[in-house]
Parts: C-alpha cells; structure tokens; sequence
C-alpha cells in the first residue's frame, strides 16, 4: 500500500491531536513534525511518541518533495505566510481553525487555493462529529421542515493547554476562535449570514471577548451562540446545539467528564422531537471526530478529488461572522456581512 507522507507543523494540543490521528491510519506516514522557536523539545517528544522526526526547518520540509502534504497547527497569525508557501510548493494542507485573523488574509488563502489544484481543508472539526453529521443528515431528508432557529451553547474554564489563550492579540477572544465552532455549524445548516449583533465579557487574563452573546441573522433563520472560557474550574466543558425546525426540532447535548472536552465520560446525546409522539433519543455511530477529519482528508488527496467539506470557502464565512461579532460587540453596532 502506497502511503500519503505528511508533515505535522505544531506539537501543541492541536498539532498533537491531528498527529495522533493520522497515526492510526495504515495509508499515512507522518514523515516530520515541525515547531517554530522554542518548541523543540516539545517536537522532539511527539517526533519521539509517534516513531517520526522532528524538524525545525521548514524550508526544508516544504522542498522535500516526497512530503505530499502540511498539516498546519500554528498560531493564527502564521496561517497565511504557512499556507502560501506549502501551497506554492504543491503541498495539500490542512490548516486548524480558524482559517486567518482579518478578512484580507483569509480571502487571500482562499485565493491561493483557488488557483492551485491541492486539497486545502480547514479544519472546523464539527462537520465531522458524529452528531453533528448526524443532525445534519436528518434536517436533509425534511421530514421536519425548514430549520429555522439554532441556539448554540459552549462553555469551558479558561483553557490550560496553551499560553496562547493568555493573549487575544494571537487568538481573537473565545467571541472569534471558541465560538467560530458554532458560527460555523450554524452556516452549516442556515446558509449566508446576512448580519451580526453581538455583546461580550472582556477577560482580564487575555484582554479578549471571552464571555459572549453573538446573534447572526439569514435570510429566514436565526441563530444565537452564547459561551466562553470564563467558567468556574470546576465547571466541564459543555455544549448544546438546538435547532428549531417548522416541523420538529433536534437537540444535541454534550458535556465532558472534567474541564476539557476530552476528560473523562461525557453525556452525549442527541434528541429528536417530532410533532406527534414522545422525544427519541437517537444512537449514533460513534467514531473520533479528528480521526474523521483527517482520514477525510487523506482520502481527498488519494482519490484526486477536492474536498466539498471543511472548504476555505467554508472557513472564510465562519471568519466574517467572527470577527463581526467581534466588532458588533465593541461598538454595539449591527454589523451587516456581505
């Protein structure tokens, strides 16, 4: 079997969950894991854990020709410069979300990628997620009509696994890089956002919205998305997603066993109400969303096709409503999205 090498840039959280994800497939080599400036003996550990090599030159990643794909799990502010380069090197990519920090330069990667022939996925992890897919699926069929409202929930304590989060300057605030999960899960189902208003919580730790209400308006459908990463410690790590249908409505109901979404047993479930008779709670095949993610990805490039889901188009819409909501929330203003 011929295997897809890639090359992992990142040992953080993220990095390390993608990375360990590819290496449960048996059509993935992960040829070299990459980190920037003092994250080498971090890179060196999951280089180590995951029997690659670590690398902290990433020209030399980016000539290696045998090296088929990036993926890209630096801060935001590197996307762009990243990108460019690995696509103008003919590497597919996929880059974690949030796709960029301002508007120009996510319209310039989905530019780039528009004049290449590469797979380029972002990954916004939910339209992977069993439940989601799931829900998804069913409003598709339209036994229960026209979606026509979404509540979205997502809370957590402030986030422990990267310093990162200590800075809003590199993340844009829970209002752009937490809630971006929902707002995207949103257009998923309700089409283009018409407009944004929003308020939010600025944290003192980060300097960011990190507590926010964010109300996006289409064009016959609302939705609300409400949460942060200003919960007590002991709170878990929680979120709900409702969506209102003309016919029924569907709830999906997530809460980790401990303040990170992947501690302990959760309670998972997804719920359909019809009209007639009681709820019914659905069992849904369960499967790693990343795992999904990924291995999405790789069957994308091994079959020469470009993926339809998780597109830069995709993550540029989720981008818009971030960074409206953000300025919605600081000026009060209904932000209209073209």
């Amino acid at each position: 079997m011929d295997k897809t090498r890639i090359a992992v840039l990142g040992a953080g959280f993220m990095g390390g969950t993608h990375a360990r994800a590819y290496r449960q497939r048996d059509d993935v080599e992960i040829a070299a894991i990459y980190t920037r400036g003092g994250g080498g003996a971090r890179g060196q550990d999951l280089a180590d854990e995951l029997d690659s090599t670590f690398v902290d030159d990433l020209d030399r990643i980016l000539g290696d020709d045998s090296i088929e794909a990036v993926d890209i799990c630096l801060p935001t502010p590197a996307h762009r410069a990243t990108v460019e380069a690995a696509l103008a090197a003919g590497k597919h990519v996929m880059l974690e979300k949030p796709l960029a920090m301002t508007a120009e330069d996510g319209g310039a990667l989905v530019s780039a990628w528009e004049a290449t022939d590469r797979v380029f996925m972002v990954a916004h992890v939910l339209r992977f997620w069993p439940e989601y897919v799931e829900l998804h699926r069913l409003i598709d069929r339209g036994g229960l009509g026209r979606p026509i409202s979404i509540s979205a929930a997502r809370r957590q304590p402030f986030p422990e696994w990267s310093s990162l989060f200590k800075s809003a300057d590199q993340t844009g605030g829970a209002i752009f890089d937490m809630l971006i999960h929902d707002y995207d899960a949103m257009n998923w189902l309700l089409g283009s956002p018409r407009s944004v208003t929003a308020n939010g919580i600025r944290n003192s730790r980060s300097g960011g919205l990190d507590q926010a209400q964010v109300l996006v308006e289409y064009e016959d459908a609302t939705g609300i998305a409400d949460g942060g990463m200003l919960q007590p410690e002991s709170y878990p790590f929680t979120s709900r997603f409702e969506v209102l249908c003309e016919h029924g409505a569907i709830e999906h109901h997530f809460q980790a066993g401990g303040r990170s979404f992947e501690v302990g047993e959760p309670t998972n479930r997804l719920t359909i109400y019809r009209e007639d008779g009681d709820p019914e709670v659905l069992t849904v095949e369960q499967g790693d969303a990343y795992a999904n993610e990924v291995g999405y990805f790789i069957e994308c490039i091994q079959a020469g096709v470009s993926a339809d889901r998780a597109t830069p188009r995709d993550a540029l819409i989720a981008l818009q409503v971030g960074l409206a909501a953000k300025h919605a929330a600081e000026t009060g203003e209904r932000v209209a999205i073209s």
